[in-house]
């Protein structure tokens, strides 16, 4: 399995609560969601087979906040996920919304292939942690929506229990690993359809330089 494991109660109640209500408010601001596709990832496009979510690029008067949130735990973070090179030169930010009937079949968090695409924070950049943050609305609206992590090698289509590792989306929660690890987000349930009831999951990508 890739080195993985949880931080939890990366914010306060109050802090948490203040961004659920802030991230509610941007509602038209979402966009669906793309996914990588082409040689070297270089382009990318809808795809409901594949991801079916929201898409919010950062979190807007939040983000200096949770990025010393971010820093403050850095020796915990790159520890859970097996990491010893430098420390990451900057931090990228992506907030999802998964409602009824989202989800995100098995992928890894950067493109593969030949001459393939970067995708830091900053020009030269790339990521190698993700970091995985949930946050919603009490009484919890949703049900599914599970991040499955993948043993390396594995065949989505075909591995046990033994061969993946089940986070669910706990309040307050933050889910580490390697970027370059598989996973998916499993199907989600949202009845009411409301967007205050969508499953909200901040990416946190770290970034180091490619020369370094």
């Amino acid at each position: 399995m890739p080195p993985h494991g949880t931080i939890e109660r990366l914010l306060t109640d109050e802090t948490r609560e203040a961004l659920l209500a802030w991230a509610i408010g941007q509602q038209t601001a979402f966009k669906p969601a793309k996914v990588f596709y082409g040689a070297g990832g270089r382009k990318d496009r809808l795809n409901p087979n594949s991801r079916i979510a929201l898409k919010h690029r950062g979190v807007g008067p939040f983000e200096p906040l949770i990025r010393e949130r971010l820093l403050t735990n850095l020796p915990r973070i790159m520890e859970i996920a097996g990491y010893r090179g430098p420390e990451p030169r900057s931090i990228e930010f992506e907030l999802n919304a998964y409602g009824d009937g989202a989800h995100f079949a098995p992928h890894i968090d950067i493109p593969i292939g030949r001459n393939r695409q970067e995708t830091g924070e900053q020009e030269g950049e790339d990521r190698f942690i993700s970091a995985v943050y949930y946050f919603f609305r009490e009484p919890k609206g949703f049900s599914g929506g599970a991040l499955r992590l993948y043993r390396f090698g594995a065949d989505p289509d075909q591995c046990g229990e033994s061969d993946s590792a089940v986070f669910e989306p706990v309040q307050n929660r933050l889910v580490v690993f390697p970027s370059w690890a598989r996973h998916a987000v499993e199907r989600v349930a949202c009845e009411s359809g409301e967007f205050a009831d969508h499953r909200f999951a901040l990416n946190c990508w770290f970034c180091r330089s490619l020369s370094a």
